[in-house]
């Protein structure tokens, strides 16, 4: 599976979001101290809504506003079937 970084602004990532995560797909979101990891349920403009990947708590989801959180965002981890995209969150 290949693997692509590369650095983006927060709203370029935003962006990302909007026209390539989809439901089913795998993220991992660093942002500030929390890190986000999980399947996506539902892409709702760059409000995300996660199934938690966690070992201690089945069935538990979460609701991230990406775009709220911009400013604090620091990695965007974005697992499909053709690869792996990671985006380095630099400012705007």
């Amino acid at each position: 599976m290949k693997k692509i970084e590369k650095q983006a602004t927060c709203s370029e990532i935003c962006d990302y979001i909007r026209d390539n995560v989809k439901e089913g797909d795998i993220v991992r979101i660093s942002i500030g101290m929390a890190y986000i990891p999980g399947e996506v349920i539902l892409n709702n403009d760059c409000v995300l809504h996660i199934k938690l990947e966690s070992k201690m708590f089945s069935d538990l989801t979460t609701t991230v506003d990406v775009e709220k959180f911009k400013e604090e965002l620091i990695e965007l981890e974005h697992e499909t079937e053709d690869g792996i995209y990671v985006f380095e969150a630099i400012e705007d």
